[in-house]
């Protein structure tokens, strides 16, 4: 038997409940139909659009508690990963740390052996053939003049390595970041004929070993890509010390880096994910008129632990 619906059958009981007994007689029946048959249709009217009221009412009720629902689980699970994605980048920093800690220690030893081992070697080489050309200087002229261009250049092979070893463990860090610095520029333009303006806050030094080293390195290389690519005729670096982060900018008046090719560009990706990993930011600009800058923002509220960086080899 199918049901009646529930807004009909309020209705009915809504109209039985208002219509007085005497309308439900034969005679006030015949009398009243058309009345009757009005007043029901407007209680069905009536009771249709209530039910329809509390139905849209419920559904919206259900749908928000749904949608309640749906956004709790959404937010626990956006808890969950967030906290993965901060434990995922604790481990990246830590086997980062790791990683510049063993380079590190890597390019001690290696600096050490080159230094005792073939170091001595050139050294007492040399130490010879300047002793046997000193014998044969009055016997043998042609000799002694041979000798004496092997000498040369061993000199220029012994100068070379020691190249090698201050870029492995530059001896200048031990001084401080500032004597670094200064001393790195100095080369840079004596070597390579670039001039150079250095101006630094002093509140920006003396912030770790790790830090100095990191700020160091980062020079380091880009000084070279500066005078490898950049066709540059002057350097400005600068070192300041905002709340809370120490900043460096390097910035050259060469050709810029839009005439590097794409494998030159590699270098920064490290440098952008050593500098992420401690929590700071690198950005690189490259005016219209020529020339490039890189700039880097390291926080200080970090524990710095790496020793290192990439070359940013997008600087010219």
């Amino acid at each position: 038997m199918k049901r009646v619906p529930r807004y009909l059958s309020a209705a009915l009981l809504f109209g039985g409940a208002c219509a007085p007994s005497r309308a439900f007689s034969p005679a006030a029946w015949s009398a009243q139909t058309p009345a009757l048959m009005v007043a029901a249709l407007w209680l069905l009217a009536l009771g249709w659009v209530l039910h329809t009221l509390l139905r849209y009412r419920v559904g919206v009720d259900d749908r928000r508690n749904d949608a309640q629902v749906q956004l709790g689980v959404e937010r626990h699970a956006r808890a969950l990963a967030e906290r993965a994605l901060a434990e995922t980048h604790k481990v990246l920093c830590r086997l980062l740390e790791q990683q510049e800690a063993v380079r590190d220690t890597e390019r001690l030893r290696i600096a050490r052996d080159i230094h005792d081992d073939l170091g001595q070697n050139l050294m007492a080489l040399k130490i010879e053939l300047t002793l046997l050309q000193r014998s044969t200087r009055g016997a043998d002229p042609q000799l002694n003049a041979q000798l004496g261009i092997m000498v040369r250049n061993l000199d220029l092979a012994i100068r070379s390595l020691r190249g090698i070893i201050n870029d492995l463990r530059p001896p200048a860090l031990d001084a401080g970041l500032r004597f670094a610095m200064e001393w790195q520029l100095s080369e840079f333009s004596r070597l390579n004929g670039i001039e150079h303006c250095f101006s630094a806050d002093p509140a920006a030094f003396d912030n770790g070993k790790e830090l100095d080293a990191m700020l160091f390195r980062i020079l380091q290389e880009s000084l070279s890509n500066v005078a490898r690519h950049a066709q540059a005729t002057e350097v400005r670096v600068d070192l300041s010390c905002a709340p809370g982060s120490v900043n460096l900018a390097i910035r050259d008046n060469g050709t810029g880096i839009k005439r590097h090719h794409a494998a030159d560009c590699r270098g920064l990706d490290g440098i952008r994910d050593r500098v992420a990993a401690v929590g700071g930011s690198v950005s690189i600009d490259s005016p219209p008129g020529g020339g490039c800058q890189l700039s880097i923002a390291v926080p200080l509220t970090r524990a710095l632990t790496l020793g290192g960086a990439a070359s940013p080899h997008g600087l010219a």
